[in-house]
């Protein structure tokens, strides 16, 4: 069985289209991410909805930081009480492409440390967002004690991979993969025991959104590079996702 390890049913106008399509094409698991209030709310009905869906809650860090104090905290209040709705904490983070200041990356840090703490607490698996933020990401999970985590999109670093790998961590590979020969290089470093599939649906990739069902080219690429058979692949990443996730 194929799985999406991260992706955004909530941002498409028709998840239930989506999900149909990503069934037929092999996907049989999804799961869908959260960035704030609203997300959290559609990602807990979709869950409820299709047997497919895994929820993910959390308060994404860019989202974060357009939003007032008040207004965040509230979102994590909304997290705490929706608990038993969660498969795993997520998409939460750091961003320090947005982050431009110390004050802000400060609050990110302080954002993602409360829902590390929320995940270590009720014994769910993290996903974690670390863009131009690896190393703070990596060390603010190994000091708070963090064993299951899945660093998303973490391919364009070989370094971070690594240490993520010796941290026990998986990585999750997705459709940049097909097109960015240095993401590619990076992933053929990659124990496969330590990866996971994912689209990041519906981010665009070559300037078309993408879709859970793209986790099948991602399965054959991840094959290619590792000179493996796509059944061998599969087997490996749903045996990696039952791992991390507890099916």
């Amino acid at each position: 069985m194929l799985a999406d390890s991260h992706c955004h049913l909530d941002s498409f106008p028709s998840p239930q289209a989506v999900i149909g399509t990503a069934v037929s094409a092999g996907v049989g698991v999804m799961v869908s991410n959260s960035t704030n209030l609203a997300s959290m709310e559609k990602n807990i009905f979709l869950a409820s909805r299709y047997k497919q869906v895994r929820c993910a809650l959390g308060l994404h860090p860019v989202d974060l930081l357009f939003m007032e104090r008040e207004r965040a905290q509230g979102c994590i209040a909304y997290l705490k009480a929706n608990i038993p709705h969660a498969k795993s904490i997520g998409e939460v983070g750091l961003d320090f492409k947005y982050a431009a200041n110390d004050m802000q990356r400060s609050i990110q840090e302080n954002f993602f440390t409360e829902q590390v703490e929320i995940a270590l607490e009720n014994g769910l698996p993290l996903i974690v967002h670390s863009r131009y933020a690896e190393k703070r990401c990596l060390e603010i999970l190994a000091r708070l004690g963090a064993e299951r985590v899945l660093m998303h999109w973490l391919t364009g670093n070989k370094k971070s991979a690594e240490d993520a790998v010796s941290l026990g961590y998986f990585i999750s590979c997705g459709p940049v993969i097909l097109n960015d020969p240095a993401s590619a290089q990076v992933v053929k470093s990659i124990p496969l025991e330590n990866i996971l599939l994912e689209t990041d649906a519906p981010v665009k990739f070559g300037g078309k959104p993408s879709d859970p069902s793209w986790v099948k080219g991602v399965c054959a690429k991840v094959g290619g590079l590792k000179g493996l058979d796509y059944s061998n692949v599969e087997a490996a990443t749903w045996s990696n996702f039952k791992r991390l996730f507890r099916e």
